[in-house]
């Protein structure tokens, strides 16, 4: 399949791993990795969800493979936390998980924008495309908690997967429904997922457990 350049998709996309990298690497140094293991769970959390999305395009080899940029970006994230953990003090003491989640919140709106404009440049089906788009946003997070020996995060707490679905539901509408420019579309995805996402941490929003 021959790929599809979009200058403003790789754009968002090394923005999606430079904030999924700082939240990775956050996690990694709560963690108490040594420097080697933040910065492996740094990449493959940043970009996990990208390389899943390329391969189910067909885009081989995935872009965090063929552009440096995307190494450089999460290798830059992980020193800038590594630093502010050795010259700031504890992590725990300026990083409240409300930080945190924010940091993840935004690479989540950032990840699913990417899947879902990517996917739409390839002209995949709907429903692949929200599949696709999903998986971006949620992928590197699944990575992340199975390095790290937790149950994914996505499984068991408050609206996450839900929220990919929907921002990728929205963009998908907004583009092939009502004819809204896929620039336009992506940054009304965008918001949508941030400002849903945000209200469900502060609100504690969850579905429903069966215990």
């Amino acid at each position: 399949m021959k790929r599809i350049r979009d200058h403003l998709l790789t754009a968002v996309d090394l923005f999606a791993t430079f904030t999924l990298a700082v939240e990775c690497a956050v996690v990694g140094v709560r963690a108490d990795l040594d420097l080697f293991g933040i910065m492996v769970l740094a990449f493959v959390g940043s970009v996990g969800g990208g390389v899943i999305r390329d391969l189910l395009l067909g885009e081989q080899p995935p872009a965090a493979f063929r552009d440096w940029r995307y190494a450089g970006v999460s290798i830059a994230a992980t020193v800038g936390v590594v630093a502010m953990s050795v010259f700031v003090g504890p992590l725990a003491e300026w990083t409240p998980p409300l930080v945190v989640g924010v940091f993840d919140t935004l690479g989540l709106a950032l990840a699913v924008v990417a899947g879902t404009r990517k996917s739409l440049d390839y002209g995949v089906s709907a429903a692949a495309t929200i599949i696709i788009a999903t998986v971006n946003g949620c992928g590197g997070g699944i990575l992340r908690d199975v390095l790290t020996a937790q149950v994914p995060h996505v499984m068991r707490a408050d609206f996450y997967a839900t929220i990919a679905l929907l921002g990728a539901m929205l963009m998908l509408v907004l583009v092939r429904r009502f004819g809204v420019t896929p620039a336009a579309a992506a940054a009304a995805g965008g918001i949508f997922v941030f400002a849903l996402r945000t209200v469900a941490i502060v609100e504690a929003w969850s579905l429903p457990h069966l215990r």
